[in-house]
């Protein structure tokens, strides 16, 4: 083998090394990419279904410092097992002999946290992360909520912002047993 020959092997092998690097490190980024969406993707459908479904049960709502607070009957009992509903003349059907919980929906930094509260007690929970704003806009509580929450975006491949401000999610939801009461 020449010299030459010996040359040219080499630059066409660092050529096909320095190919497999960047398309290495093209593909880590796009995955990486690709699970910050779903993982937003998935705390945002979260929020809106855990919003939703406490919407559609509340009796009231109420909104005070941007902060959605709700009360729900109490579907179960202090041991966790379900309250089997009984039916009043006054009230229709009703869970715990009128017992409510109250639910709250806030933001603390960039956690998105749901506050669940029985008699004294409250657990909270982190339901989604990288929440930038959370907003309610105060309706009618008697009929319906809207909220909207905005997300940050999870991927950044530069290190100041992304290439996005962020999503916005909107949840408008009818209260139910709420406006069966007036």
């Amino acid at each position: 083998m020449a010299l030459v020959e010996m040359l040219m092997s080499i630059g066409c092998g660092s050529l096909v090394l320095a190919s497999v690097v960047t398309a290495g490190v093209a593909l880590q980024r796009s995955m990486v990419a690709v699970e910050g969406y779903s993982i937003a993707e998935g705390d945002q459908l979260r929020v809106l279904d855990y919003v939703a479904m406490d919407c559609r049960r509340a009796l009231s709502a109420s909104v005070a410092n941007n902060i959605l607070t709700l009360t729900v009957p109490a579907y179960y009992d202090s041991g966790g097992n379900p309250v089997a509903p009984t039916f009043t003349s006054t009230w229709g059907i009703q869970y715990n002999s009128g017992s409510t919980v109250t639910i709250s929906y806030y933001q603390i930094g960039s956690n998105f946290v749901r506050s669940v509260t029985v008699g004294s007690t409250a657990t909270t929970t982190a339901i989604a992360t990288n929440v930038s704003t959370f907003t309610v806009t105060p309706q009618d509580l008697t009929s319906s909520v809207s909220c909207s929450i905005t997300f940050s975006p999870r991927f950044n491949y530069l290190p100041g912002p992304g290439p996005i401000a962020g999503t916005t999610v909107y949840c408008n939801t009818f209260l139910r047993n709420a406006g069966a009461r007036q």
